[in-house]
C-alpha cells in the first residue's frame, strides 16, 4: 500500500472514530432528563415571591431531586453573575439558591439535625492562609468548618471543601413568583443519593429517592426544617 493511500485510510478511520464518539456523547447527554422547572411554594401553599422574602432569612427546598436540600435566601448584598452562574434574582441580584449539601463530606440539613446553615450574623473563621476572618451572610458547615460565600457563586472561603456549592438557577414571572430552573457547578447529588439513600427514603417517606422535583417545591424556613441546628 502506498504511503498516500495509507495516510488517507488512517485519516478516514480517525474521523469515523471521532464521529462515533461524538454521537455516543450526544446520545448519552440526551438520555439525561432535563432539570425540572419547579415553582416554589411555602408550607401553606402560597407562592414564594420576590416581595415575600425577608432579607437574611434562609429557607430549605428539595431540588432537583425531592431529597436533595437547597438553601434559598435574600442576601444583604448582590450576588453578580460569573461564568456559568447566572447570578442572583431581582434587580439587586440578592435572591440566591444553592445546594445545601457540603462539597466536602456531604453534610446537609436533615430533619432531625443540621450541621450546615446560612449565617446572617457575623461569624469568625480561618481562611486557607490561616488568617482570621469575620464575615456575615455566609454558609457555614460545622461538621469540618467549611465556609462558603453565597454572594460569590458559592465560593469556598475556608475549610477542607475543595469546590463551591452547586448553584441553583432561579427565575420569576411578571408577578414575582419564583421558580427553580437548573443547577450549575460541581454538584454532589449522585454521591449524596448513593450514600444516604436508605435514610433519605425513610426520612422523606418516598420509595424513589431519585424522583425529580415536580411542578412545585415545598419551601420551609431553615430554622424549622431541622429539629436541631448545630451552629459554630
Amino acid at each position: 500500500m502506498e504511503r498516500r493511500e495509507f495516510n488517507r485510510l488512517c485519516s478516514g478511520l480517525m474521523a469515523g472514530a471521532a464521529s462515533l464518539h461524538l454521537n455516543a456523547s450526544v446520545s448519552a447527554a440526551s438520555s439525561q432528563p432535563p432539570y425540572p422547572i419547579s415553582q416554589l411554594l411555602y408550607d401553606d401553599g402560597s407562592p414564594v415571591t420576590l416581595n415575600s422574602l425577608e432579607r437574611g432569612v434562609a429557607y430549605i427546598f428539595g431540588y432537583p431531586y425531592v431529597t436533595t436540600p437547597c438553601f434559598l435566601v435574600r442576601l444583604h448584598r448582590a450576588s453578580p453573575a460569573r461564568g456559568s452562574w447566572p447570578g442572583g434574582l431581582d434587580e439587586d441580584q440578592s435572591v440566591v439558591a444553592f445546594s445545601a449539601i457540603c462539597s466536602h463530606k456531604m453534610s446537609h440539613p436533615a430533619k432531625p439535625i443540621s450541621h450546615i446553615a446560612y449565617r446572617d450574623e457575623p461569624i469568625s473563621f480561618y481562611d486557607a492562609k490561616g488568617a482570621k476572618q469575620t464575615r456575615d451572610g455566609i454558609i457555614s458547615c460545622c461538621s469540618e468548618r467549611s465556609v462558603y460565600d453565597p454572594s460569590s457563586a458559592g465560593d469556598v472561603l475556608a475549610g477542607p471543601a475543595s469546590v463551591p456549592l452547586a448553584a441553583i438557577a432561579l427565575a420569576n414571572d411578571e408577578n414575582g413568583n419564583i421558580r427553580a430552573t437548573g443547577s450549575f457547578g460541581d454538584d454532589q447529588y449522585e454521591r449524596f443519593l448513593t450514600k444516604f439513600g436508605f435514610r433519605l427514603s425513610m426520612e422523606y417517606g418516598v420509595t424513589d429517592i431519585r424522583a425529580r422535583s415536580g411542578q412545585t417545591c415545598q419551601v420551609t424556613r431553615a430554622d424549622t426544617f431541622s429539629a436541631q441546628q448545630v451552629l459554630c
